[in-house]
């Protein structure tokens, strides 16, 4: 038998939830900055269907001065659908790291909440990703043929689809070494 005292877990986890907090609570205040950031550049663009014709017109490189109403409620409904997703993004990570700050941080809990936000932001992805043709599509719809756009893309997708997929696969990941923890607990 050992003359060495026994570690305290607890003990560790506070060390641990010293050395996270700051940056938990960093990362819950920078989602919610960028969801309101977006949001109100949303709202700012789409305060005047001049605006908005203007702005897609630059990115498109058709005049949409002519741009219907019914073509304006349509865009304005798939940006908001759109954005609702990636506010739920940002709740998800709140959540989580809300969590982080409680000390609940190896649990099944907290990995179901990393797993939830790594889903929604796949989900937030994939919905850029159909909104992006459906706003071509719904802006360009009054023009000729010749002048319709129906899709584009950027490398960032990728991206963010990547950074999504990471965090589903830590959830797994996180996931496995939870329940080997609980394992070992049931064994001492």
């Amino acid at each position: 038998m050992s003359n060495e005292s026994s570690v305290d877990p607890r003990s560790d986890l506070r060390v641990l939830h010293r050395r996270v907090a700051l940056l938990c609570h960093a990362i819950r205040w920078s989602a919610v900055a960028w969801g309101v950031w977006a949001t109100a550049a949303v709202f700012m663009l789409f305060a005047s269907p001049d605006r908005v014709a203007e702005h897609y017109g630059r990115a498109l490189k058709v005049d949409l001065g002519h741009l219907p109403a019914s073509g304006y409620s349509m865009v304005l409904t798939i940006i908001v659908l759109d954005l609702a997703l990636a506010w739920l993004v940002v709740a998800f990570v709140w959540r989580l790291f809300g969590r982080y700050l409680r000390g609940d941080i190896f649990s099944h809990a907290a990995v179901a909440e990393m797993w939830r936000a790594g889903w929604a932001g796949v989900a937030a992805v994939a919905a850029d990703l159909i909104a992006r043709p459906l706003l071509a599509y719904a802006l360009t719809l009054h023009l000729d043929e010749s002048q319709r756009h129906h899709f584009w893309t950027t490398p960032n997708d990728l991206l963010h689809l990547l950074m999504a997929l990471f965090i589903v696969a830590l959830a797994h990941i996180f996931r496995a070494g939870v329940e080997i923890a609980d394992d070992n607990r049931q064994i001492v």
